[in-house]
């Protein structure tokens, strides 16, 4: 007896147990299935060992110009015949020191800017009076003249000029000599306001020595990520540097040798860094391949001029480092995994992860689009989506993944499309023209024609009743 009322008992229990200790109410008929979540597939790439030439990078050489000669074509075209994607324009204008530019300078300007877009270059822009250390300069006024009446076709041209470098002022440009007395604080503050006016937001103009940016700001406070690339006056001021490892303070470019350096290689992740070497002085002991290599990594270098100074490039030649730094200049941008939703419904979002890498010595210094292209098996239509991804924010030795959604149209066809990358430049100008467009340091398909990159994505899209609406607001549309 007492055996069956335990046994009761505890069939008792059970039963309350089932109906009443559920405080959320929850029943087997409602529970709600847990979430699946969509796997990705993966693909991992290869990184090319091809030198590249990607724009706004690498070496350069200098031209002289003047007011009235045109740059020359054939000199043009032959250095992108040499894997060059820049060229430094150096105009010297003596007979401007005390008048205002002819009315047909600007003209010129800007024919020379459009051979070098012809050529598939892009220029790095410098104005002096003098290349003399004895040489004249202009008066302040005179300088600020001349940036207002060259200021149109700054604008106009924006495509294609890598940046500027501040010039002006004393033999060279390089702001140490000066016949109008204007190598003072005073004078570099009132001459860089002047360009931070009349040049585009979104390039920068470059300093001999990084004590001209810190005066000009009145901080000592490099770049960061979260003040970089905001069109301040600090984001916009970058570097050069003409005596590049001509000695320990590269000829005086580092004031305070240790603080200098690393304000320095701080900027060149953010900013354009490049320049030339020169001659150290006789009996001087010439720097070497791989300690130029070394100071470019540190830097953060985008590029160099190739031409001067002969003596130390070709012994930077010897075990091959000059070879290497052509190659690695600037940035380097390689995709080292991608992830992806394989099989897609018309109307839903496509998942996309990508992690990209620099394998070069600095970052993207310019902002440009990075576009996916949907193309068909038949390549009879693409579609494009331009993301708010930011390759400038790849910098060197580090990896950067952006992930992403994307919705696919609603009358999108059904069948099998293939995705790649466009990385076309900043500007409407040039944004169609292949030759400026970035090629990925990866073995994977180059469509030189139109500037795309393959990234061996292959996508399924079919109609799925269960497809989940998209709710992205990037979306494909049709090209």
């Amino acid at each position: 007896m007492t055996h069956l009322n335990n046994l009761l008992l505890s069939a008792m229990v059970l039963m309350a147990m089932a109906c009443g200790g559920n405080n959320n109410d929850e029943r087997p008929d409602n529970i709600t299935p847990p979430t699946t979540e969509v796997k990705l597939k993966s693909v991992t790439y290869r990184q090319s060992n091809d030198e590249i030439a990607n724009p706004e990078r690498g070496l350069y050489t200098q031209l002289e110009c003047n007011a009235t000669e045109s740059v020359s074509l054939s000199s043009l075209v032959k250095l992108r015949n040499e894997g060059k994607t820049l060229v430094q324009l150096m105009y010297y204008l003596p007979q401007y020191r005390n008048a205002d530019l002819p009315e047909t300078f600007a003209t010129k300007l800007s024919a020379d800017l459009n051979l070098v877009e012809q050529a598939g270059l892009k220029a790095i822009l410098r104005f002096a009076y003098t290349n003399s250390q004895e040489g004249e300069d202009a008066p302040m006024n005179i300088i600020k003249r001349h940036l207002d009446q060259i200021k149109p076709t700054l604008h106009e041209q924006v495509g294609v000029i890598a940046c500027v470098q501040a010039g002006f002022i004393g033999a060279w440009g390089e702001w140490y000599y000066s016949t109008n007395k204007l190598n003072n604080t005073a004078s570099y503050a009132e001459l860089l306001n002047k360009w931070l006016e009349v040049l585009p937001a979104e390039r920068c103009v470059q300093v001999r020595v990084p004590k001209y940016k810190k005066d000009f700001l009145g901080n000592s406070t490099a770049l960061t990520p979260e003040t970089a690339f905001k069109n301040t006056p600090a984001a916009r001021i970058g570097h050069h540097n003409d005596a590049f490892m001509t000695d320990e303070t590269n000829m005086g470019t580092y004031l305070d040798l240790k603080n200098d350096r690393m304000y320095v290689a701080q900027e060149g992740l953010f900013v354009p860094l490049g320049g030339e070497t020169a001659n150290p002085g006789k009996g001087a002991v010439l720097s070497t391949g791989d300690q130029a290599l070394a100071e470019i990594q540190t830097l953060h270098w985008s590029f160099l001029n190739d031409a001067y100074y002969t003596p130390m490039l070709d012994n930077w030649k010897k075990g091959g480092y000059f070879n290497k730094i052509k190659k690695l200049l600037g940035y380097r941008i390689f995709l080292n995994k991608a992830e992806f939703t394989e099989q897609n419904a018309p109307g839903s979002d496509f998942s996309l992860n990508l992690t990209f890498g620099n394998a070069g010595t600095a970052c993207l210094y310019n902002a440009r689009p990075v576009v996916l292209v949907l193309c068909s098996e038949n390549n009879s239509s693409e579609y494009v989506a331009t993301t708010d991804i930011d390759l400038r924010q790849v910098q060197p030795e580090r990896m950067a993944t952006f992930k992403l959604q994307v919705k696919l149209p609603s009358n999108l066809p059904e069948g099998k499309y293939k995705l790649k990358l466009w990385l076309p430049d900043g500007s409407k100008a040039l944004r169609n023209n292949p030759v400026y467009a970035v090629r990925l340091a990866n073995t994977t398909e180059w469509d030189k024609q139109k500037g795309y990159n393959d990234m061996d994505i292959a996508i399924t899209v079919a109609k799925d009743k269960n497809a989940k609406a998209g709710s992205s607001t990037l979306v494909f549309s049709k090209k």
